[in-house]
């Protein structure tokens, strides 16, 4: 039996910052660090707290992943900065495939309400990456260094 069979997708809620923590896998904590001198806790929920639109994946009672967007700059600027943060469940390549193929209508709700998409990931994230080049975004050639680690900006026009 597959245990991913009940795998599903939900609008994210405060307490699942504080579920997620203790599990979030070592890039992302990684690229938390060095971004914003955050820990997982921390993190995840200043993320869900400044996030315009937040969903939670979850299977089995555990939560493997919660991404969003937040609004870049001011109420007038229609920037969005997408984010997913996630346990090592979602190493899992059944894992992996079953939340590729359900967040697509989900990855078109990040883009409601901006006319453009931006973000930094962690250059060893290749999980992300791969998920957000499926989503049609482009990459900056070269990778950009923050405290000691290397990140690819990435973005896309709506």
């Amino acid at each position: 039996m597959n245990r991913f069979t009940d795998y599903q997708i939900r609008p994210a809620r405060p307490e699942d910052a504080d579920l997620l923590a203790p599990h979030l896998r070592e890039i992302d904590c990684r690229e938390l660090w060095a971004l914003s001198r955050l820990e997982p806790g921390e993190g995840l929920r200043l993320s869900l707290k400044c996030s315009v639109s937040a969903w939670t994946a979850e299977t089995g009672g555990e939560i493997i992943q919660i991404w969003g967007v937040s609004r870049l700059g001011g109420l007038l600027d229609f920037v969005g900065q997408p984010w997913l943060l996630g346990s090592d469940i979602l190493e899992r390549p059944e894992v992996a495939r079953e939340f590729i193929r359900q967040s697509k209508p989900y990855a078109r709700d990040l883009e409601e309400g901006f006319r453009r998409l931006e973000n930094l990931v962690h250059a060893e994230n290749r999980l992300a990456i791969r998920w957000l080049k499926w989503l049609g975004f482009t990459f900056a050639e070269n990778t950009e260094l923050f405290n000691g680690e290397d990140f690819y900006r990435f973005w896309k026009e709506i």
